[in-house]
């Protein structure tokens, strides 16, 4: 067996094929899009690719091998994305205490008063919400848990919504796309479309799994000692990122959590841009940074848990989307 050279790429692809006889050919895709994500040219691609098939015990086809790579490299926005993850800062606990209790002391009751602030109704149908908040014909991405892959046409679960614990706060731009190990799935970054809602969780639990306190215990602490809960401190935070971007819904998790969307379609994503430096500044109040993936699940807005707890909408101001479909309207 002809010996590889080794580097972390050819080692990635030599660990992900499998011998001949057990899918080898059926690999070639999967190999070609690694080297594609990796940055290497198609020649250093094919070299690579065949080495590999080599060294599984396989032969090379030459027409094979080029026809993997010319899929991969002319069509990677429908190939298995890879969105390089940013490094956010850590959470400032300081001015976490700063913002939060510079509210409580004013009225502990912070939700309420983020509730009073809402321009619409938030007590309507998951279905009317999700109409608003995004385009006519949408594919939309709902599961029942988090291991849920499905993508719906809006038009024929619509009102079935309410039944799906979790969404992804973007409309798909496929029902299938590719996984980053080449898998077909109805859910993944290659089949969610632009961004549309840029989605802050902020859950802030006083004890870890294995029961010891967290580093939050000391601020759950203070708040509580004040007469404020989570979910007030929760909708303190919310409503100071509110001075530096468009809200528009707040909904509850149905533990502790809050999740605040943000309209940001078209936002630049790359690293300075607003968005990045607006979700670095959440990220600094301790915002989860994984909402910034955009194939990421958040809470249906107006659904409920398995145990019957309901995902409430606390604050809803759809008047920007409202605006975007009549622009679009009058095209």
């Amino acid at each position: 067996m002809p010996k590889m050279t080794i580097t972390p790429l050819a080692t990635r692809l030599f660990d992900s094929a499998p011998e001949a006889g057990d899918g080898l050919n059926a690999w070639l895709i999967k190999g070609a899009r690694e080297c594609q994500r990796s940055g290497v040219k198609p020649d250093r691609a094919f070299a690579l690719i065949a080495n590999t098939v080599v060294a599984r015990g396989g032969e090379i086809f030459e027409h094979d091998i080029n026809k993997a790579i010319s899929k991969a490299y002319s069509q990677s926005h429908t190939s298995g994305t890879y969105d390089p993850r940013p490094v956010w800062p850590e959470p400032n606990l300081d001015l976490i205490e700063q913002i939060t209790m510079e509210r409580i002391r004013q009225n502990p009751s912070v939700l309420n008063d983020l509730r009073r602030l809402s321009q619409e109704n938030p007590d309507q149908p998951t279905s009317d919400i999700i109409q608003k908040l995004f385009p006519l014909n949408s594919l939309i991405s709902a599961g029942i848990d988090t291991s849920s892959t499905t993508t719906f046409e809006f038009s024929r679960v619509r009102e079935r919504l309410h039944r799906f614990q979790f969404v992804v706060p973007s409309p798909m731009s496929a029902k299938i796309g590719l996984t980053q190990e080449g898998k077909e799935s109805g859910r993944c970054l290659s089949n969610t479309g632009p961004r549309r809602f840029l989605v802050t969780e902020f859950d802030f639990k006083s004890t870890s799994d294995n029961g010891k306190r967290t580093k939050w215990a000391p601020l759950i602490d203070l708040w509580q000692a004040n007469g404020a809960t989570v979910q007030d401190a929760c909708a303190a935070i919310i409503l100071h990122l509110k001075q530096y971007g468009p809200l528009v819904m707040v909904v509850y998790s149905g533990g502790k959590s809050l999740h605040g969307w943000w309209y940001c379609a078209g936002e630049d994503e790359q690293e300075g841009s607003r968005l990045h430096k607006f979700m670095a500044g959440a990220a600094r109040l301790g915002a989860d940074t994984k909402t910034y993936t955009r194939s990421q699940f958040v809470r249906m807005p107006g659904a409920a848990r398995p145990d019957g707890r309901k995902q409430t909408v606390h604050y809803l101001d759809t008047d920007l989307t409202r605006r975007e479909k009549r622009a679009h309207a009058n095209i």
